[in-house]
């Protein structure tokens, strides 16, 4: 299991985050991200599945206040075809956040189970392995690891 205190220690020791992680698998890397959350007092649900007009799981939902992160979360390596990927991820993203407000409006006890209201704003979130060359697609933002939780401790600017 991933030690954030551990992570951390070995960051502040000079050792780049990509190869403190280069063990990790894509399970503990939402994990990973799931535990930065809520280290920001985020409320966060793991691989969250729902049902619209098809199925869909959302790696890491996080919310708090009147935030809701919905996060999908990319270990890839790096390869020639990474920006056409993410683009699609990010299409993709886009699409699960609205299938998800719509399994949220026809179920009103998930709605409450969620702590959500009218005021929730959903915001849709790429969470990759490396910096990437592409930082936004379609209004969903690409955050490297390494940087989501200065992205969190300012995220009123991004939002």
């Amino acid at each position: 299991m991933l030690d954030l205190e551990e992570v951390k220690m070995r960051i502040l020791q000079g050792e780049e985050i990509e190869n403190v992680l280069k063990d990790v698998n894509w399970k503990e890397f939402e994990e990973f991200v799931k535990k930065i959350l809520e280290n920001h007092g985020f409320e966060t649900f793991h691989n969250f599945r729902f049902k619209t007009r098809r199925r869909y799981e959302i790696d890491v939902f996080g919310i708090k206040r009147n935030l809701a992160l919905i996060i999908d979360c990319k270990k890839w390596r790096r390869g020639r075809y990474k920006k056409f990927g993410l683009k699609q991820a990010a299409y993709s993203q886009k699409e699960r956040v609205k299938e998800l407000k719509k399994f949220l409006k026809q179920n009103p006890i998930a709605q409450t189970n969620f702590k959500l209201n009218k005021r929730t704003k959903f915001f849709p979130l790429i969470i990759t392995w490396y910096e990437e060359e592409l930082l936004q697609h379609n209004n969903v933002l690409i955050v490297p690891v390494w940087k989501f939780n200065e992205f969190l401790l300012k995220i009123s600017e991004y939002i």
